[in-house]
């Protein structure tokens, strides 16, 4: 596992990595055995609008410096999937590879690497091929719901 640390602060300790490892293979484990909903802190908070304008960034950023320049298909997939999931609705692959612009293989191998890993999963009501709905996991729901509170909350 690698982190991305600041420079004005300092390297986690041993300890503090070695913990939140063990919590993360913890609630993978727990999702993996009970069909839990995931832990959303308030449903009804702005994470949804910073969600929005940090997904917003990134079609701007793809704008002003092109498509191809920054490309992480996985997260952009994961990040659409828990913008829906917030919505209260599930995402095609279709609508993935339409709305990312990305091609429709590739939208299929990094979904699968996603489901493979736990993060997605499919709608129970989904129906097959291309029109396939998808919605992040429980487990990626709790992740993605920390990020979002750890990287794009406001700061006093």
């Amino acid at each position: 596992m690698t982190a991305y640390t600041p420079p004005d602060r300092e390297l986690p300790n041993q300890e503090a990595v070695d913990l939140v490892l063990a919590l993360q293979r913890c609630l993978t484990s727990f999702h993996a055995r009970h069909d839990e909903p995931a832990i959303l802190d308030d449903p009804d908070d702005e994470r949804l609008g910073l969600l929005s304008r940090y997904v917003e960034a990134r079609k701007m950023r793809a704008t002003i410096f092109g498509q191809n320049l920054f490309s992480d298909p996985s997260w952009d997939i994961l990040l659409m999937l828990f913008q829906t999931e917030l919505e209260g609705s599930a995402t095609t692959l279709d609508q993935l590879s339409e709305k990312l612009r990305i091609s429709m293989n590739i939208v299929l191998k990094h979904v699968a690497t996603l489901e493979r890993r736990g993060l997605v999963v499919e709608d129970e009501d989904s129906p097959a091929g291309g029109r396939r709905r998808m919605r992040p996991s429980p487990l990626a729901t709790d992740a993605m719901s920390s990020w979002l509170s750890i990287a794009l909350a406001a700061r006093p």
